[in-house]
């Protein structure tokens, strides 16, 4: 998975340029996997992630955007809400003394105008069992922690490319 930032380098006349953020993962054409994200398959966290053809994101690289906004999908945060508060809600809600449970969770959310803060904070502990492989404990947060900054997680099925 590798973070991706695109700023439209031709917005319309007087308007600001479109920006999107996006984490990605690459598949080749004919996987039936989504590689390092495949352990969100069959979780309330699978409707936050988006299969997108390569051809729009080749598009979006060489300056049209539209194929790709229109494949994006709803906003991450809102998608975070989504998650089930089962899957969730931060495993140590219970223990933690900041714990907040409109906070500590994909699109949680905490104060109003000024202060308000998108969820959930760095130490954000997904609720997956004590024998759950550290690698997919690292990509439910990382999934997590992009949705707070708005990035929009992506499966990218197809060849010819190579972010390396």
């Amino acid at each position: 998975m590798r973070p991706l930032d695109l700023t439209d380098p031709n917005p319309p006349r007087g308007r600001e340029a479109e920006r999107v953020l996006l984490l990605v993962e690459i598949v080749p054409e004919d996987a039936e996997h989504w590689g390092a994200l495949e352990s969100l398959r069959g979780t309330s966290w699978e409707v936050g992630i988006k299969v997108v053809p390569a051809e729009a994101l080749s598009h979006a690289l060489h300056g049209r955007f539209q194929p790709l906004l229109r494949s994006l999908g709803r906003d991450p945060r809102v998608s975070g809400r989504r998650v089930e508060e089962d899957e969730g809600v931060c495993a140590q809600i219970k223990t933690c003394l900041t714990a907040d449970k409109g906070l500590c969770r994909p699109g949680g959310s905490k104060g109003k105008g000024r202060k308000l803060q998108h969820g959930p904070p760095e130490c954000y502990d997904p609720p997956l069992s004590e024998d759950t492989p550290s690698e997919v404990v690292e990509v439910f947060q990382r999934v997590a922690l992009a949705w707070r900054e708005g990035r929009r997680t992506i499966v990218v099925r197809g060849d010819g490319f190579n972010f390396a």
